[in-house]
């Protein structure tokens, strides 16, 4: 957190721009705990974009670089396996992408940019005034978010963002719900590709009008809060209803741990038009057959499982062998799997740069001398030493 918040209270070149990467594990399948960079990001007063698809990779990455060279910040770009490990047809061009220069918003005469010498409580004013204002004016301008289907009149509102914005369109197909029988229910789909700090602006047009609105979006809720204040204090007979993590009962809804899936979703989506009265026996049948589906697959156990083992000519199928009557601790890399085999008698884990730790823990209340730990080269460099 700390060099985030440094870096960018410090802010970036009129000439440059910072993009930083998140790589995060919704489902925990390459780290050793589910996580979320958003409210991290957020904590720095770092704008966040989160892609849906790798043309968004593209277009966001130009429109982000663009809006941290206006604004003066570092902006946050969230990355999934379910994206990064994928691959699709795109538009390369990056003149695709036309950059609109606000022409509502006025920086201060001495820029937003990096300076020496920088007061942090300068850097604190600038960073909470012209900074937030030019990256709102910005999201304004180029339409990060948008509203990509409409009827009229529109009665739900469904809003979602990176990978639960496919998830929500893959629902809707399993349903039988095309673009056409959308707009006959009355249903109006927001994509947010700035999930902080939320346009605001844009999101009152977006529940104008609305009796419901639904939020799409993996882990923990991030947008749903912030579009529930900017929506408060409306006048009580133009306010929506906001659902998302837990309806208006206080039932939950969308799943906060895990990964989302189409049929999670299509459940939700199902209970929001029922309960504004469009019931449909066939999308009901649809939605009790994706249930029944994906059920059967939760339940299919593999009677035959590959432990994971080091490949052929790895040197810590070596290093980890440890001497008779001696243990040894893991830590993060592929040494870890040592884990898994029990004659390498290796135990606990740790975070990266943490490992030895427990042994500092141990080794006052206990008779035994030593215990090996091990460390991967790269946590050796990069924090181990």
């Amino acid at each position: 957190m700390d060099p985030l918040k440094h870096a960018n209270s410090a802010g970036t070149s009129r000439h440059g721009g910072v993009i930083a990467l998140a790589g995060d594990d919704h489902g925990c399948q390459s780290s050793t705990l589910a996580h979320q960079s958003e409210q991290v990001f957020a904590a720095a007063m770092m704008p966040v974009l989160n892609p849906a698809t790798l043309q968004d990779y593209l277009d966001l990455g130009i429109l982000g670089f663009a809006l941290s060279r206006y604004s003066g910040c570092w902006v946050g770009f969230k990355a999934i396996s379910e994206t990064v490990e994928s691959s699709a047809s795109i538009f390369g061009d990056p003149t695709r992408i036309e950059i609109v220069t606000p022409d509502d918003f006025a920086p201060p005469p001495d820029g937003l940019w990096m300076r020496w010498p920088d007061p942090p409580l300068a850097q604190e004013r600038r960073l909470n005034g012209p900074k937030m204002q030019a990256v709102a004016a910005f999201a304004r301008s180029n339409k990060l978010d948008r509203i990509v289907l409409d009827s009229r009149p529109a009665r739900l509102g469904i809003l979602a963002t990176g990978k639960a914005y496919l998830d929500l369109r893959q629902a809707l197909a399993d349903l039988g719900i095309t673009d056409d029988v959308a707009r006959q229910l009355g249903l109006r789909i927001y994509k947010v590709a700035l999930t902080w700090p939320l346009e605001e602006a844009g999101a009152r047009r977006f529940a104008e009008g609305l009796e419901d609105v639904l939020v799409v979006e993996e882990k923990r809720g991030f947008v749903e809060d912030q579009l529930v204040r900017i929506l408060y204090n409306l006048d009580a007979s133009k306010r929506p209803m906001v659902v998302g993590k837990r309806d208006e009962t206080g039932a939950a809804l969308l799943p906060s741990d895990g990964e989302l899936t189409p049929t999670i979703v299509a459940g939700a989506v199902i209970a929001r038009l029922r309960r504004l009265g469009h019931a449909d026996l066939a999308r009901e049948q649809r939605l009790a057959r994706l249930e029944l589906l994906e059920r059967s697959v939760a339940a299919t156990t593999v009677k035959l499982q590959r432990t994971p083992y080091f490949c052929s000519g790895c040197p810590h199928n070596s290093s980890t062998k440890i001497p008779d009557g001696s243990r040894a601790m893991a830590g993060i890399g592929c040494h870890g799997m040592a884990l898994y085999i029990p004659s390498r008698r290796t135990t606990t884990i740790s975070h990266m740069g943490g490992e030895g730790v427990a042994w500092i823990g141990q080794a006052p209340f206990t008779s035994e001398p030593h215990v090996f730990q091990n460390m991967g080269d790269g946590t050796y460099t990069h924090s181990g030493l």
